[in-house]
């Protein structure tokens, strides 16, 4: 009877895998591994990019800019002369004129001024003078303004001006045409020189001996 009995503990133990196992119902169950698939579903992107690369922003403006047109200015205002120049006048005279055109000197004529650039110069009365002592045209512009001096040989010796006189010192030959050139030189000469500010009256010598007298012949 204990044979049959241990033979009976004995296939009971193989039958429920060997002697000393746990009991089926106390093991753990393995669990079951899920294969993920090494593609990637076409659904998704087929790459994820490792960093977010930065996007550049460029700004596009909603309307275009109106640019201004340039518009020269217009000068209100006489161009200067060019850098080392200047104006003066000379005078001339409009013949039997009877004071139309200038002040009226003798002869019913009129002494009329005509401006003209020169070089610089501090001394701008003398300079006139020479620039008068050189025209030699008779007649002068389309007006056909007299020169009394178109015959003159004169040549500056001094020019000053104290206390607002001008006073003239001048050499030579006049050779005038009659007895109204007198006061017509006379004219061009005086004028001359109270273009300027600073002179209110005139003293001219010709050959040392004050014009007026020069002139008339009294001066010997």
């Amino acid at each position: 009877m204990l044979r049959i009995r241990l033979g009976v503990i004995a296939f009971a133990c193989l039958a429920l895998t060997a002697c000393g196992a746990e009991p089926a119902s106390l093991l753990v169950s393995t669990p079951t591994r899920i294969v993920v698939p090494t593609s990637v579903s076409t659904l998704m992107p087929t790459a994820m990019p490792t960093q977010a690369a930065t996007a550049t922003r460029v700004v596009v403006p909603t309307t275009t800019p109106t640019i201004a047109p340039t518009i020269a200015a217009t000068p209100t205002r006489t161009p200067t002369l060019a850098a080392g120049t200047m104006k003066i006048k000379l005078f001339f005279v409009a013949l039997e004129d009877n004071g139309k055109s200038g002040k009226k000197i003798g002869c019913n004529d009129s002494i009329v001024a005509v401006e003209r650039t020169i070089p610089f110069t501090p001394a701008p009365l003398t300079a006139a003078l020479r620039e008068l002592f050189s025209t030699r045209e008779r007649i002068i512009g389309q007006a056909g303004l007299y020169n009394a001096l178109a015959q003159a040989n004169l040549k500056i010796d001094s020019v000053a001006v104290v206390n607002g006189t001008a006073i003239i010192e001048i050499s030579g030959t006049l050779g005038l045409s009659g007895v109204c050139d007198d006061p017509r030189v006379q004219a061009q000469l005086e004028e001359i020189a109270l273009q300027f500010s600073t002179v209110n009256r005139v003293q001219i010598f010709l050959n040392g001996i004050p014009l007026e007298k020069a002139l008339s012949g009294k001066g010997n």
